[in-house]
Parts: structure tokens; sequence; C-alpha cells
């Protein structure tokens, strides 16, 4: 698979790592960019599904994922935009998740998907100690997979408790930044950033998991009903390394709007015909349409050829609200 192209701000970030002020740490930068850009974050999601990740955010759109999972090709190169700042921020979220899961293997309550690093089996176990396959103690954890092939939805859980003091089910691992809380509970940010409220106060302030948060583990709920009937939220702060749970039991109302709108998806691409958009996307050059992959196919623009005898023409389609007003 050949390296991706650069963004020119990304190659410029590049660059400034070969900049003489440094041995050790510019040299780690650009491994990372690089490692980025040739093989960019690792993602186990199926292009097949609907995934709850993407389902709880705002700017969600069910036509988006139509488009991806019937095949539509990408309408614009994927360029690679690398950063040693966002690799170090995924990097150390996965050491969050990867210390509590470790700690949950040691007490010997985890159950889900293990994988061997030496001969590759994977199977399902609760904290075994060696690869049922080949007996190597190296085994790595790949969380818990919950699907459902009749609304093609697929989600992939932090982990899953099982028999802890007679109590079982899943865990969703959270670390809590400042731009989270930004983007999650924006009046609480402007305390922060407005009232002069420490860092500290902001965090004793979190006293209930973020809504897009309880989204998704409902979904992972749904998803495993009625196996799991709770899921607990642990949240790490990045700036105090305290921490904080919250059990939440599965409510189906808070996610009765993203459902209908999965079984529309479903229904769409058994049938081969694209849903509606939602109603936020009021046209394609939207923040959030403007930046999609599909924005052509799901806007009808063109350009298209239109062949006559010893000429060719390039016709470019407006959207349909400037052909209905110049009806009208």
């Amino acid at each position: 698979m050949p390296a991706r192209k650069y963004k020119p701000s990304a190659l410029a970030r590049l660059k400034d790592t070969f900049k003489d002020d440094g041995v050790v740490l510019p040299a780690m930068e650009r491994h990372v960019m690089r490692k980025m850009a040739g093989d960019p974050r690792p993602d186990d999601h199926s292009l097949d599904y609907i995934h709850p990740s993407d389902m709880c955010k705002p700017e969600w759109c069910g036509r988006h994922d139509y488009y991806r999972m019937v095949g539509t090709p990408y309408e614009k190169e994927d360029l690679a935009n690398p950063s040693f700042r966002m690799g170090n921020v995924w990097s150390e979220g996965h050491k969050i998740h990867d210390k509590y899961q470790d700690w949950l293997t040691e007490m010997g309550v985890l159950w889900g998907t293990w994988q061997c690093r030496e001969c590759g089996h994977a199977f399902e176990a609760l904290s075994p100690p060696e690869c049922e396959s080949c007996g190597s103690l190296r085994l790595r954890y790949r969380e818990v997979t919950l699907r459902r092939d009749d609304m093609l939805i697929e989600g992939h859980a932090d982990g899953a408790v099982h028999d802890l003091d007679d109590w079982s089910g899943l865990v969703e691992i959270k670390s809590i930044g400042i731009q989270t809380v930004r983007f999650e509970a924006p009046r609480l940010y402007n305390r922060y950033a407005d009232d002069n409220e420490t860092l500290e106060s902001v965090w004793w302030k979190i006293n209930r998991p973020f809504p897009s948060h309880v989204k998704q583990g409902m979904l992972y709920l749904w998803l495993a009903w009625p196996r799991y009937k709770q899921i607990v939220f642990i949240y790490e702060s990045k700036w105090n390394q305290a921490v904080k749970e919250f059990v939440v039991s599965y409510n189906e109302r808070v996610i009765a709007p993203l459902l209908e709108i999965a079984a529309e998806v479903t229904r769409a691409v058994e049938l081969g015909v694209p849903p509606d958009r939602p109603v936020w996307a009021e046209s394609s050059v939207g923040k959030t349409c403007k930046s999609c992959e599909y924005r052509r196919a799901c806007w009808d623009l063109g350009p298209v050829e239109v062949e006559s005898p010893g000429l060719k023409v390039v016709v470019n389609k407006t959207t349909s609200s400037k052909r209905k007003a110049a009806l009208s």
C-alpha cells in the first residue's frame, strides 16, 4: 500500500522537526508522524455496518453511512495530516484503556475477545491465563464485539465484567480532557474559560456521564440485551488522574430516534435507494456536508460529461433547491 500524500500543513510540521533545536524529541516526532502517514490510525470497524461511536455524534448522518456501506467511491484524495501531538493523544488514550483492562484481567473478571500475539488465534474467554491454541502467555485484549445483523449495527465496548460481587455488565473507559468538557459540557467549560474556575473545580462538577457517552452506552446495551443490562463509565481526568464512576441502566428511550434512523439506513441498503438527509443538512455547502467524502453523490452535483457528435460538453448540475426555485 503506497504511502499517502501529506497535507501542506502536515508537511510543514514535519519539516519543522528537522530544525537543529533538539536531539531525541525531533527524531521521535518524525518517527511518529511518518508512522501515522503510512499507517493511519488503526480502525477495526467494518465498512458494512453502522457504528454506535458515529451514531451518538450530533452530526451523525445515516445517508453518509449508506453511501459507505454500498461501496460508493470516495470523491477526494485522503491526504495524511499527522502531528506528533495527535499521535501522543491517541497513544495516551490507548494506555489509559490498557491499564484498566490489565487490572480487570488480573482480577479475573474481564470477558471479551482475546488475540494471541504469537500465533494470532482469537477467542472469547474470561481473563484467560494463556492462549487456548498454542499456550502462549502473550495475549492482547480485543474488547467486546457487539453486532445486530438485522439492523446492520456493530460496536466494540471497552470491556465486559462478569461476576464481580454478583454484578455483570459492560464497561466504557473515558479519558477526560478540557477539550472533552468543551464539546460535551459547554456551560461547564465556560466556567473555566470565562469565569476563571480551576480545572480541579471543573472536574469535581462533573456529576453524571456526558450525553453522547450515555447514548453510546445505551446502544451497546441494546446490542447486548439481555445479556447485559447496565454499563459502567469510568472517567479519568487527564490533568490530575482523578477517577470517578457512573453506573447507568439500560433505557431504550434515550436511543429510540437513533434506532429509527438506523432502521431507515438498513432498509435503504436493502433497496439500494439512499435514505433522507438529516434535517440539519440544508445545503451542499454546509460545514459538515462540505467535508463529506460523498458530497457530490449525495447532492447530485456535477460535473457530468454529455457527449454529442463531434462535441463534448461539461455540465455542472445545480442543487435540487435551485432547480425548484427556477421552476416556481
